[in-house]
Order: C-alpha cells, then structure tokens, then sequence
C-alpha cells in the first residue's frame, strides 16, 4: 500500500549475503535452484501454487539467482540456445508484464508469439492469491495487492479492465460496507498491547473522521485512557483549540509541513508523548511502510491524521480539501485482491487455462497451470524462470535465464522488462551508466502479509468490528480478509463460520535521526530475508492469542494454516517529501531510467514512481508503444 549510511557495504550485501545463502558458488546456486522448481518441462495437472501455505511472495527458489548476479556478478557462462522464436518476451508475469503482453497482443495482432517469464512459482507479482480449503468451502485472502485506485485511472486502464469484464460499480457494492482499505472513513478498532499501554485491550469505533473532529472523538480519547495530560492534549490538536504554527506566516507554515516530520510536529508543538504518537503510526506504514518519523506533516494530513484544525488558515484549506476528497470515496477490490485481475489478464491471454468469461466466475475458477507454457499457444507463461541477461543482436533481442537448474537463451524481435528496476543494470550491462544509476535510485518498499485461516472466526466477531490498526505491535493491521460476495463466493464470516484473518507487516525499522527512506527500506529488506516462517508463526500466535483470547480464543485449536507473503522487494518507490529533490517533469529517475533501448523497453510500477495497478498497466502501455508494434 505505499504511496507516491551509508553503510552500504553491509546494506548491498555483506550481511545479506551471510544471512540468505549468498555465499554459494554460481555451480551451488544452480543446484539450489533445482532443487526449488521443476526441471524444463511441461507441469503437471497437480500443480497449483495459490493453495501452497508457509512462506510464499519471495519464497526459497525465487530470488537465489538474482541475488547472486546483482551481489556478486554471477551468472551461468554456458546457455544452451531453444529453438525458439518468439515476437515478443517479457521478464515478469506481474501486473505490468501481463499487461504489456495483453497490449501488444492487440496492437501486433493475435497470430504473434509471446513468451512470459517469471522468477515465481506462480504468476501476479505482489496480485498474489491465497487460496485455502476447509470443510468443503474456499476462502481467499490477498497476498499483496490489495483495491483498485480508480480516481486515477488513466483512459487506458479504464479500456483494459473493460475489457477484462471488470464492472466497478458493481465490484464495490459487492463488499460490506464499512470495509477499512476500500472506504477511507470506515469505523475500525485498535488494539493496544501491554508492552506499550499498560495492558492488552481492544478499543473501538476509530476512523479518520474522528481524528478530525468529525465526531466521536471525544469518546474515543476517552476510551484509550491515555496518561497524564495526553488526552487532554491530544484533544486540543484534533479540535484545533489554538494554531501551533501561529508565529509563522503562511508561506512559512507550508514550508513548515512540507519540510517536518510529523512526529516532530506532534512531540514538539502538540506536546504529544511517544505512545500516544505511536497510535497513528499503523497508517503511514501501510502506505509508506514508514513510521511518522520519516513522512512530512503535509503526507499525514493527506491521509486523515490529526492536526489540521491546528494549522490556523493553511489547515482550514488542507481540511476542507480532504474532506471534498474523501466523501464517497470506495476503493474496489476482488475477495482475493488484484490477484483476480491478473488472473482475468492470463485468461484472455490463454483461454485454454481456465473456464469462463466475466469478472464473477474468475474468483471460483481453478487454473489449468498445465496449459500455461505450450509450444501450440500464441502466449507461453514460463514460471520458475530466472532471467539474467537481456541483450540486442543485429536481428532483435537475445534473452537468457536459469530455470530448473540449467541455463536457457531465446531470442525476440522485441524485449519488455516489467521485472523490478535495480534488477535491470545488471541484466543490460550495455546501458549507459547514467541510465543504470537512476535504475538504481528507487528502493522498493519491504512488506509482509500474512493470512491465517481459522476454523472458527467466533473470538474475532466476538470482540468486535474485525478490522484493527495495533501501534507497537509486529504486525500493524489484522483484519479479516475483504469482506467481498461475488460470483457466489460468499465474503466474510458470521458466528462461528471459518475465517482468512490478513495480518500486514512493514519491518523498516525506525529512523535514527541519519537515514533515509532509501536505506531504512535497505534494513527491512534484511529482515525480512533473516526472518524465518516459525518466527512470523510465533508472532501470529502471540498477537492473536493477546487480541482475542479474552473472546475464547485459542491459537492451537483455532489456527488450521498460515501463509506468509514475503515480499522484501515490494511496492515501488514513491518521493517523499523529506528525502527527496522536487525533480523538474522528465528528469526524476524513474522517468530517466525507463528510457528504451534498442528493441528493450521498460514496464513496471517502478517506472512509473507508483505502487498502483493503474501505474502497472499505464507503464505497460508505454513500453508497448515504444516499441512500435505493429
């Protein structure tokens, strides 16, 4: 969900490096990945990824390669080259890559040959499905990308999902209302742990309407019995009974908020003590996966904290602009996220592997991932496909990537890389070295999100509204899974039905007053890869078993599986005010390093400094049109 030290020797892998097995030899690391994935070769009827449980997203057999040629520089000196051909080949089956494919499929006609390949054992990228099985019943959760931000659709992206069948306005009356990550100003709990406030408990009825005085908040500072002064405190900032900024004028104020961090802000004008700002830090780590320490006081009010009614004139502005922005605002989304839209886009692009048509059959549909590569289609989805290099030869494109343990070429007409930005330098060795280092410039965003079925969702519908943010705690959201009925999938849980509980976790860790986003999204990266599944296991036990044991319930008898979506590069990059220059249009990196080169062209959220669909398949449409095809 992210928004638009130097230590880098230990941050670009030394103790990465040490931590996840770097240490292997090129002939080692090959090895490894034969164990991960299937040898080169069609797959079988029985294989089918979203039901796969434990730790998924970057799982073991995915990365090893790729960290081995950006680290070290290490590549397979032996290929051997298939003999085939294709128009196009596209590094990625994310979002942007299947959406480049589907694109170019129209423009260049349907009779052209296009390969897909992808590092995973299954395809969407961060639109990962999760899929479990109990008692005769399918549930799904979301495995990282989450709702649909149609207020920005492009023209582009409207066609697209059109043409996929995706109905909007009926997508979102398909979710119960009240539904926290599609409406903005839904009510949601907060759970408060004993290590930060005193004692374990559940407080509810919080929403972005309270903290702005829209209502309720009185009541809710009552409820969270803060100490001391700090509710009287925290009043007065969201009532706005004075203007903190009073002795600085107005372009002074907006330089202020443009410029401070929004816990400084807190602390230092509002008086606000470190637990009671802790309470609104789960939202800009779902966004930015960053704490208040790193996002400016202008990123907060944009999304709903308190403290713009104590901005004087500048803030009065501020909020009457949020308040027009977020009336009526709904974000759609499928049951299992936007894994339904990358599923709608393989379809099309090889209607053989599933049955079905429309928007509401995709969610039941169980994919045929036999029929994804096949030498008869006109669209071949490689999996467990590790590109390494991508270069131009006189007639087009060479491709070369490690699958299975061996090392294969192709070759192309044309090439689109919809794989990550810092991964690209290092499969394109002839780009110009300024094009590399703003490759280089975005971090991606670290996250992790877990989903949990429980054969009884009785403690949690017990305790309340299931949805909460948990300042201090590892996972800083858990919420039940989207609430969404569509093509007679029934979302939700009532009583004691089972339920897929999402659990989010962003583990950069907290600024300590030198760095950057950049390398704090460099430490998360770390932690995560460092961090085993029996750790994010014990974590969810500890955090459930604190939040709804008072309710009943019991972890042993509860909790049937987990799966935990790691995603150590996650969502793209996006400038934050406190980091980054305010670059003139066209010369920020991203814009800089997605320049085409020969018959390669750049497609992904990265490209577009966005961690959105719309940016997936805007970037996807750019990069087709750059190649010309036709």
């Amino acid at each position: 969900m992210a928004r638009n030290i130097t230590r880098r020797d230990f941050l670009n892998g030394a103790a990465l490096a040490l931590a996840a097995g770097a240490t292997l030899s090129p002939r080692d690391l090959l090895a490894l990945e034969a164990d991960a994935a299937p040898p080169r070769g069609p797959i079988g009827k029985d294989y089918y990824p979203p039901t796969l449980t434990g730790m998924r997203g970057s799982h073991d057999g995915s990365f090893e390669v790729a960290h081995a040629l950006a680290w070290r520089g290490e590549a397979p000196t032996d290929y051997a080259l298939l003999d085939e051909r294709y128009d196009l080949v596209v590094v990625g089956a994310g979002l942007s890559g299947l959406a480049a494919a589907y694109l170019y499929r129209q423009q260049a006609g349907p009779g052209r040959k296009i390969l897909i390949l992808d590092n995973h054992d299954d395809f969407g990228g961060h639109a990962k499905r999760n899929e479990f099985h109990t008692n005769g019943r399918m549930l799904l959760g979301v495995g990282g990308s989450l709702n649909l931000e149609h207020q920005n659709f492009s023209e582009t992206v409207h066609r697209v999902l059109r043409e996929l069948g995706v109905d909007l306005e009926k997508l979102e009356a398909a979710c119960e209302p009240g539904y926290f990550i599609s409406d903005p100003l839904a009510n949601l709990g907060y759970y408060l742990n004993a290590a930060s406030y005193g004692q374990d408990r559940i407080v509810q009825d919080a929403s972005a309407s309270a903290w702005l005085g829209g209502g309720g908040h009185r009541a809710l500072i009552e409820s969270l019995g803060l100490p001391g002064d700090q509710g009287q405190r925290l009043l007065a900032l969201i009532e706005g009974e004075r203007d903190l900024l009073d002795e600085l004028s107005l372009a002074e104020t907006k330089r202020y908020i443009d410029t401070t961090s929004y816990q400084e802000f807190l602390s230092t004008r509002a008086g606000l003590a470190p637990a009671t700002i802790a309470l609104f830090e789960p939202m800009p780590r779902l966004i930015y996966g960053l704490a208040t320490d790193c996002i400016s006081v202008t990123e907060a009010l944009m999304f709903g904290l308190p403290g713009i009614r104590s901005l004087g004139f500048t803030g009065t502005l501020v909020g009457e602009l949020f308040a027009f922005a977020s009336e009526g605002v709904r974000y759609p989304m499928f049951p299992d996220g936007n894994a339904s839209v990358a599923r709608l886009l393989v379809r099309k692009l090889i209607p053989e592997v599933a049955p079905g048509s429309t928007m509401e059959d995709v969610v039941n549909a169980r994919f045929d991932y036999s029929r994804l590569d096949r030498p008869e289609s006109s669209t071949c989805l490689r999996l467990n496909s590790t590109a390494v290099k991508a270069v131009n030869v006189d007639d087009g494109v060479e491709v070369s990537y490690v699958e299975g343990g061996k090392a294969y070429t192709v070759r192309a007409e044309h090439c689109i890389l919809a794989c990550y930005n810092r991964i690209i330098p290092h499969l394109c060795p002839e780009l110009p070295e300024s094009q590399k280092e703003n490759l280089k410039y975005a971090v991606k965003t670290p996250f992790a999100m877990a989903n949990v079925l429980l054969r009884s969702g009785a403690a949690v519908n017990a305790s309340g509204v299931a949805q909460y943010f948990c300042p201090g705690s590892f996972f800083e959201a858990v919420s039940q899974a989207p609430p969404v009925s569509l093509g007679g999938y029934p979302g939700g849980s009532e009583g004691d039905e089972p339920m897929v509980l999402w659990m989010a976790h962003m583990p950069a860790p907290r600024n300590n007053g030198q760095q950057n986003a950049r390398e704090l999204y460099r430490l998360g990266q770390h932690r995560l890869y460092t961090t085993p599944f029996a750790a994010f296991e014990t974590e969810i036990r500890n955090q459930l078993a604190a939040m709804f044991g008072p309710k009943g319930f019991d972890a042993d008898r509860d909790i049937e599986a987990i799966t935990v979506n790691r995603w150590s590069h996650g969502y793209a990059y996006e400038y934050l005010g406190l980091y980054d220059p305010d670059w003139d249009d066209g010369q920020a990196p991203h814009e800089l390093g997605r320049k085409p080169f020969g018959r390669v062209s750049i497609a992904n959220s990265d490209a577009e400094g966005s961690a959105y669909l719309h940016a997936a398949i805007d970037a996807a449409a750019r990069a087709v049109d750059e190649l010309g095809a036709g």
